[in-house]
């Protein structure tokens, strides 16, 4: 069974959407271009910066305007994903779904056409979900911030940093707008390595549920 299963992974993982593969295919289609457009403005970000340096609310402006251009970037993807695979949009009502789990159902969209090609059988993908379910070692999260101790150290030094990086000459300079915008980029740095970390400690569970999803979808009747 873990052959089997084995496989079943490596099934999952090859069926992900190809967005770099449809991109180099044909870069200049006509749904590319809201995201073409979102890459040149975010060049306009540093004569922006520069523009407003020194302002009082210089380094707010900035940080409003990098999160609403990188909602901008997710529009743009989701355009392009939604006219590139359009097919897949319509046949699984994937525009339907939450805006932020659609690559997801667009990853089981080609997951299940996998199993079709594949010829596997529904029975086969019930005993996959089962033994899905034991494939790997019981789950014990450290749950380090119930831990009295921990947090109120967590809450120190991080008090401890905040006035350690005011005393600091990037800090000084021009009142601290540099070391926000920094900051700001460090944080969706950090929550884009945080994605793709979830990403790999969940792809059992989400191949589980896929399995589950393509019980019903292969049904006879």
């Amino acid at each position: 069974m873990f052959k089997q299963w084995s496989e079943m992974l490596q099934l999952y993982k090859s069926s992900r959407p190809k967005y770099w593969r449809a991109i180099c295919s044909n870069p200049f289609a006509l749904h590319l271009l809201p995201a073409w457009a979102a890459v040149l403005l975010g060049g306009l970000i540093p004569l922006a910066a520069d523009s407003v340096y020194g302002h009082p609310w210089g380094s707010f402006a900035l940080m409003a305007c990098t999160g609403l251009y990188t909602w901008a970037l997710f529009l743009a993807r989701e355009y392009f994903a939604g006219q590139h695979f359009f097919d897949h949009y319509q046949r699984h009502a994937i525009a339907d779904q939450p805006f932020l789990q659609r690559d997801s159902y667009l990853h089981y969209a080609h997951f299940l056409d996998a199993l079709k090609r594949t010829g596997t059988d529904v029975d086969q993908i019930a005993r996959m979900v089962e033994f899905g379910k034991i494939s790997g070692h019981p789950y014990k999260p450290l749950n380090l911030m119930q831990n009295t101790l921990f947090v109120w150290l967590m809450t120190f030094l991080a008090a401890l940093a905040v006035e350690k990086t005011k005393l600091t000459r990037l800090w000084q300079f021009q009142n601290g707008d540099l070391a926000m915008v920094l900051a700001l980029l460090a944080l969706l740095l950090f929550v884009m390595l945080l994605m793709m970390v979830s990403e790999y400690r969940q792809h059992k569970g989400r191949l589980v549920r896929y399995l589950e999803w393509a019980c019903h979808d292969l049904k006879p009747g």
